[in-house]
């Protein structure tokens, strides 16, 4: 990072998937269309749009996105001398964080200075997030307390719900159980490519055939294992 604070705005083409590890930097990510999935330890959070996550320093994670989400992050370096949430989950996105996230959309055409506007911003915003009161409670904000455990079945791989249930959760969503499955399928297989496995290896450990893995890798990822 060249700077102590610094926002980004990204508009994910590809299924992201990110490896789990400790974090050197403290992040904020808002996502404002689309999902991301964040996992800390044994449970994965899923981000709507509209929902707000924080990421502490040294914070054991995974990020994957998926594809068409659209997001804004905010990092902080351990350079910056005041104090930061330590606690890791989503936080209630107030109307002067999401005015301030709107103005830095707005002002990030221009490179980032010391004394530019941007830099100005993300200097209140450093101050609203020494004061975030992250949550974990539910796995995702967006569905009812019903769906939870439902969403949770999902993105472990099971599919014990009832067609209403996927339905409602599809629609909250935004997105079809079966786009859902297929990313967290080719991410299965991108964390078994990292390890070294062949592209055989995979298909045969995921009991999926070769050409269906390969076709959908190209699709979520851009290229082929």
């Amino acid at each position: 990072m060249n700077q102590a604070i610094e926002y980004s705005q990204v508009e994910q083409a590809f299924l992201h998937v990110g490896s789990r590890r400790k974090n050197i930097t403290a992040y904020l990510i808002v996502v404002r269309q689309g999902i991301a999935l964040v996992r800390l330890g044994k449970h994965e959070y899923t981000l709507t749009a509209g929902t707000g996550f924080w990421v502490p320093f040294e914070c054991l994670h995974a990020l994957t996105v998926l594809p068409g989400c659209h997001y804004d992050k905010v990092q902080f370096s351990a350079r910056l001398h005041q104090p930061l949430c330590g606690q890791a989950g989503f936080i209630s996105l107030s109307p002067l964080l999401l005015a301030l996230l709107d103005e830095l959309r707005r002002a990030h055409v221009s490179p980032q200075s010391n004394d530019s506007p941007e830099n100005r911003l993300l200097a209140v915003i450093a101050d609203q997030a020494a004061l975030f009161k992250p949550t974990t409670e539910r796995l995702c904000p967006a569905l009812p307390a019903k769906l939870q455990s439902v969403l949770s079945e999902l993105l472990e791989g099971q599919t014990t719900a009832s067609s209403e249930q996927l339905a409602s959760i599809e629609t909250i969503l935004g997105i079809s159980t079966s786009e859902l499955t297929a990313c967290l399928l080719i991410r299965e297989a991108q964390k078994l490519s990292r390890s070294g496995r062949k592209a055989e290896q995979i298909a045969q450990d995921l009991k999926c055939q070769l050409d269906h893995l390969q076709t959908l890798a190209q699709t979520l990822t851009g290229r082929e294992f």
